[in-house]
């Protein structure tokens, strides 16, 4: 009991003393409470001043949905020309092209089509030399940014006028549309064209086989042929239509990959096999010609060259009007799959908000400035008024006031020494 009688008293004294410790800290600021206010407000008015001298940036935004198409390397092989030709897996994915735009938006070949398309170096009077400069700089400063759910892009160009931003954003999508639009047309266009010159032909060799079966028929009585000669005639038809769809196909890949391709070498060894088999039925001077028409299942065909004279030479110009006319029917059908392909390729981007001028800019943010300046302004204001405090207690200390006094008179010589070196 006694002890705990003692060390009662001392508790007591400790928690008086530290609410006089706490009283000394918080009667400074109260006592100089019309100062800092003063100081805070002071801060306050001088962030808001210069905040509103400062020059406003505008941001202006435009939003885009890329349309989900397939590759650019495969997109002139569609997957209607491809089934047609009993292959698949060049041009059948799809992919979307959210990060292909976005690597185009940002960069310098694109911003420079921007700022000539807009006239930018024009207007604000930059030479050749400073025009790699401004389209790196105006590069870095436009903003790209993916969509967190839509898969969707926009692009936000800032500026201190808010037409120029407005303006500059819209000119990203034209010229990021315009970039599309002819590399994806250019693709169709080559195979288009190709397939065009490739039917032109077949038209002239179909009309020129006619003529000459007609002309034959009309020599010879229209002599009828044997029904193995006909199957044989079939069969030739069918290998000369699949060898120049291989041919086709071959040029078509050629064109794309601009160089040695394993694709492209299986196609000359499948032209290979199908020619020597066309040689073997139109040449071959053994009775019977073993023909593998699909895997595993063998047939056996009497060639052109055991037909009788005049079969085999009317054999021969049938076969050649109807393997034209099956070319000339499976190239105009890929004509117009390629003209549709070229069609539907040319719109390539859905503009979801054209960038509008801003009515309110984005920097500075007066309201924000103001917050930090306030709040900077109490912090330096508390820390003034410890110091005016600790001061104020080192003058009145008989023990420091007279170190002080001299600190003060050499810091105020030291001033007065500056001043007369200046003058």
């Amino acid at each position: 009991m006694n002890q705990k009688n003692e060390t009662s008293p001392t508790n007591q004294l400790d928690q008086v003393d530290d609410e006089i410790n706490l009283i000394d800290l918080v009667y400074p600021i109260y006592k100089r409470r019309t100062f800092l206010t003063l100081f805070c407000f002071v801060v306050v008015a001088t962030v808001g001043v210069v905040t509103l001298r400062m020059p406003k940036i505008y941001e202006a935004t435009a939003v885009i949905l890329p349309e989900a198409k397939e590759s650019g390397s495969g997109s002139e092989l569609k997957a209607a020309f491809l089934q047609q030709f009993g292959i698949s897996g060049l041009g059948g994915s799809t992919a979307t092209p959210s990060a292909v735009f976005e690597s185009v938006l940002k960069s310098r070949e694109l911003a420079r089509g921007v700022l000539r398309r807009y006239n930018y170096f024009s207007m604000m009077g930059i030479g050749r030399d400073g025009e790699k400069k401004a389209v790196e700089g105006f590069a870095v400063a436009a903003k790209i940014t993916k969509g967190r759910k839509e898969p969707t892009l926009s692009v936000s160009i800032q500026s201190h006028d808010p037409i120029l931003a407005g303006d500059l954003a819209n000119t990203y999508i034209v010229e990021l549309d315009k970039y599309n639009r002819t590399n994806t047309v250019t693709s169709a266009q080559r195979l288009r064209k190709y397939i065009e010159e490739r039917l032109s032909a077949a038209n002239r060799e179909l009309e020129q086989a006619q003529q000459d079966l007609r002309r034959f028929q009309e020599e010879n009585k229209a002599i009828s042929i044997s029904k193995q000669a006909e199957a044989t005639l079939k069969v030739l038809s069918e290998l000369e239509a699949q060898r120049v769809a291989l041919e086709v196909e071959k040029a078509a890949k050629e064109s794309f990959y601009r160089g040695p391709h394993i694709e492209i070498e299986q196609l000359k060894a499948q032209m290979e096999a199908i020619q020597k088999n066309i040689n073997r039925l139109t040449y071959s001077d053994v009775p019977r010609v073993v023909v593998e028409r699909e895997k595993g299942k063998v047939e056996f065909y009497i060639p052109l060259t055991q037909i009788p004279a005049l079969n085999f030479d009317e054999s021969r110009l049938l076969l050649k009007v109807k393997a034209k006319t099956g070319v000339v029917t499976m190239l105009t059908t890929q004509l117009e799959q390629a003209r549709l392909d070229e069609a539907r390729d040319m719109p390539t981007i859905n503009v979801l908000d054209w960038a509008k001028p801003p009515e309110m800019p984005i920097k500075p943010r007066l309201k924000l400035n103001i917050m930090l300046g306030a709040v900077v302004g109490l912090f330096v204001g508390i820390f003034l008024v410890f110091f005016l405090e600790y001061t104020h207690r080192v003058g009145q200390d008989p023990e420091t006031s007279p170190k002080w006094q001299e600190m003060k008179g050499g810091l105020r010589d030291t001033i007065f020494f500056f001043k007369r070196f200046r003058r």
